[in-house]
């Protein structure tokens, strides 16, 4: 009886911290994220604007991923420390500098970006959410060019269309 108490409160600890907390200390859960406009990601974002919209969404995922990391990396000891970093932060230390975002860094940088290259509106950047089946709650990018939805989830290595 004791082993399985024990259990319920690794779960009940892990269900915590892994998938309720994050709605209420990170951006784009319940905190609304706000567009960034400074010098910087403007003029990356006028970089990666391609020929069309769909163009500009590959070259933005491509940035990301070349730029970050994610899901692999984030069992590493200096991944799980940056947990803490709470609330709507700015992004610009993090620009252009190879490490380690959480998906909802991640996508508050990418939605920054899109919104940047004048391609997309801040509307038509929809972040979406699941609660598994990773091991913590998870965030992606929903886009809608030409009639085609696509899935941008640069933490996870996934570009798609549908």
């Amino acid at each position: 009886m004791e082993f399985a108490v024990a259990i319920l409160y690794l779960f009940a600890t892990y269900i915590l911290f892994c998938k309720l907390w994050p709605y209420f200390l990170y951006p784009n859960y319940f905190l609304r994220s706000r567009i960034e406009r400074y010098p910087e990601l403007v003029e990356l974002s006028s970089k990666l604007r391609g020929a069309d919209a769909l163009q500009t969404a590959r070259n933005a995922y491509a940035y990301m991923r070349r730029t970050y990391t994610g899901y692999t990396d984030a069992f590493r000891i200096r991944s799980l420390l940056t947990v803490f970093q709470f609330g709507d932060f700015s992004t610009r230390e993090l620009l252009n500098k190879k490490q380690f975002l959480w998906c909802h860094t991640q996508n508050r940088l990418l939605k920054s970006i899109l919104v940047n290259t004048g391609d997309f509106s801040e509307g038509e950047v929809a972040i979406k959410r699941t609660f598994f089946p990773i091991f913590f709650i998870h965030q992606w990018i929903s886009l809608e060019v030409n009639g085609k939805k696509i899935k941008i989830d640069p933490h996870c290595g996934i570009f798609e269309t549908h």
